[in-house]
């Protein structure tokens, strides 16, 4: 007999799995999805059985034996084990990465130990549609998660949050079910997530909180999936492979399964908005709230006037008045984020990445925030030789220095608060009286909304100039974050060039926004009208990864056409930045029928190079 066997071992894709020969005293006994252990090369692993067959007739004698069956009771059904190979052709990985990501750590003296119960397979009714659900505020949230779990008393439910941070917050909603939970997440330690695991498998426990990577875990009876906080882009496994989508694996669950899949969200995506008016999606609510009060400061008028600060004469006027705290967000880290010659045009950019340099106060060097390089800042334009180097552009740390002068000059109670990636911040440090943060996304969760009454978002237009077409989606749902978290008597102030830009124009008119954002979409070629694959692909040398992307978007394109594939696939286009951790890389993306792009995908990345990286339902077009 032959069993199949896959070491539970990140290796490259084509090592997938090895063929090994089964003792005579095994055969009566092993079975798919059963934990073994098997030699490979010099040394000794586990193994997880894929299928077994007869003995081939060609000759056997230079296959390995399995050495041992870890464990009667296979430690993954045929349901998961069929799960797994979809999704290594879907991802481009080998089949022990992902039995690396949904198996327990394997540790030799504690593996033996474990019990093992044979998993229930949960009874499919009719499949049925995805259900988006809208809250507005918290208790409707705590409604909404509680009916989720009292529909699923007998069986497990899966809830998956964007990030570890809010797992806090549905807990906080759940207290009366805090006996039946268990929480996973990428910070556990190697025991905790042996015990967990083992919980979740072996259906001690019930309701399961996770981030994304709970998604791979094998359950008992998995019936329902909650993806929570469904607009997120950190739904996404977006920095290594496999570069998974929780909606796309939900998705297989659902259809192979019959896991229900539910999204909540109190700002729908463009994706769900979508699906619900078109009924793809089931909802008993998808009417959007509108952000009342939002004040919009017009930067160019303030220019224009003489006000080089950044601060508006609106924003300043409402710090002078504030008795509480404030939170002022600028998405930009640094002292100056321009470092230039007004001779020449010379601009100081990173030797490496070729992308702006940041000067930063504490060293007064100037940093590249992608590759982590610094360089003294020049007191000479090193093009012209000019004495006058130009810094410009505002910064984190520009602002509080700003901040810090404006509380003095006018003898504010409140202390300044910075809380980006260059601070060392602990949220036991805030002083008991008034503050005010200046901050960028790092901020956000160390807000304390009850006790703020003025929240402001200092220069946005930076945001809306990425050319990314799911750049407005992001600001947009930034915006609702705020209007969903802030008290309701807190004002909000938008400072902005742009303030007849259509998310502003929106605010009192969400729908707005998302039939436009959709129509633009449409036009494009992007989702939710086309699943986007991205494949790109580095190399030491330019001309070589550039050649390289080049022919072989060639060659696929006359493969798409011989074989009349719905697929339209792009010229080759530069990364941002094109230089990135010692590579030039560049990319091709890849339009799918939303009705077939399962099918495509396997076939398509069966056409791509094994050096090539592979990222369907990209978050980024141009990131590598």
């Amino acid at each position: 007999m032959i069993a199949e066997i896959i070491p539970i071992k990140r290796l490259p894709r084509r090592f997938s799995h090895f063929d090994y020969t089964v003792p005579e005293e095994m055969k009566e006994n092993i079975a798919p999805g059963q934990l073994v252990r098997i030699p490979l090369k010099s040394s000794e692993l586990f193994g997880l059985v894929l299928t077994l067959r007869e003995t081939r007739a060609t000759d056997t004698s230079a296959l390995k034996e399995v050495i041992d069956i870890v464990h009667a009771v296979p430690i993954l059904s045929e349901k998961y084990l069929e799960q797994l190979q979809t999704l290594s052709q879907w991802y481009g990985v080998s089949y022990g990465t992902l039995a690396n990501m949904m198996l327990l750590p394997l540790q030799k003296r504690k593996i033996k130990t474990i019990s093992l119960t044979a998993s229930k397979q949960v009874s499919k009714s009719a499949e049925k549609k995805i259900t988006f659900h809208l809250y507005n505020n918290e208790q409707e949230h705590k409604q909404l998660l509680q009916e989720q779990i009292n529909e699923s008393a007998n069986n497990q439910i899966l809830f998956l949050v964007p990030e570890i941070q809010y797992i806090d917050t549905l807990m906080s909603h759940l207290q009366e079910y805090q006996g039946d939970i268990v929480i996973w997440h990428s910070g556990l330690s190697t025991k905790e997530q042996f015990e967990r695991w083992l919980e979740i498998r072996n259906g001690e426990k019930k309701i399961i909180i996770g981030t994304r990577g709970a998604l791979l875990l094998p359950f008992f009876n998995l019936e329902k999936v909650v993806i929570d906080y469904e607009e997120k882009d950190n739904h996404k496994h977006w920095d290594q492979a496999p570069r998974f989508h929780v909606k796309d694996v939900a998705e297989l669950l659902r259809t192979t399964q019959g896991v229900d899949v539910h999204l909540m969200s109190f700002s729908p995506s463009v994706d769900s908005y979508y699906n619900v008016h078109k009924k793809n999606y089931t909802s008993t609510n998808c009417q959007i709230a509108d952000v009342p009060n939002c004040q919009i400061a017009d930067l160019t008028n303030e220019r224009r006037a003489g006000n080089a600060s950044p601060l508006s004469e609106k924003l300043q006027t409402q710090l002078r008045e504030c008795t509480e705290s404030a939170f002022l967000y600028l998405n930009r880290l640094g002292l100056a984020t321009y470092i230039g010659c007004n001779g020449c045009g010379w601009r100081a950019l990173c030797p490496s990445c070729k992308l702006p340099q940041t000067l930063h106060e504490k060293n007064k060097q100037l940093s590249c925030h992608y590759c982590k390089t610094t360089q003294p800042l020049p007191t000479i334009c090193p093009a012209c030789k000019e004495a006058i180097v130009t810094l410009s552009g505002v910064g984190t740390e520009t602002v509080e220095k700003v901040l810090n002068e404006f509380v003095k000059e006018h003898n504010l109670p409140h202390q300044i608060v910075r809380i980006d990636s260059q601070t060392n911040f602990q949220i036991a440090t805030l002083p008991n009286c008034p503050i005010i943060v200046i901050g960028t996304d790092t901020a956000f969760s160390y807000i304390q909304w009850q006790e703020t009454s003025l929240i402001a978002f200092l220069d946005i237009d930076m945001q809306l100039s990425i050319p990314e077409f799911g750049a407005e989606e992001s600001l947009w749902h930034l915006i609702q974050n705020v209007q969903y978290l802030k008290r309701e008597d807190a004002s909000f102030i938008i400072q902005t060039r742009e303030p007849k830009h259509l998310i502003f124009k929106s605010l009192a008119e969400p729908d707005r926004f998302y039939r436009t954002d959709l129509n633009h979409r449409m036009k494009l070629g992007y989702p939710p009208y086309k699943y986007l694959v991205r494949y790109f692909y580095g190399h030491a040398n330019f001309l070589e990864a550039k050649k390289v992307m080049e022919t072989s978007v060639v060659v696929l394109k006359k493969r798409l056409q011989e074989q009349h594939k719905d697929i339209a696939l792009t010229d080759s286009f530069d990364m941002h930045p094109r230089y990135y951790r010692g590579r030039h890389w560049f990319a091709v993306m890849a339009r799918l029928s939303p009705e077939s792009w399962q099918e495509d995908l396997v076939w398509l990345n069966g056409h791509i190079p094994e050096t090539w990286k592979i990222d369907p339902h990209p978050i980024s077009i141009l990131s590598p």
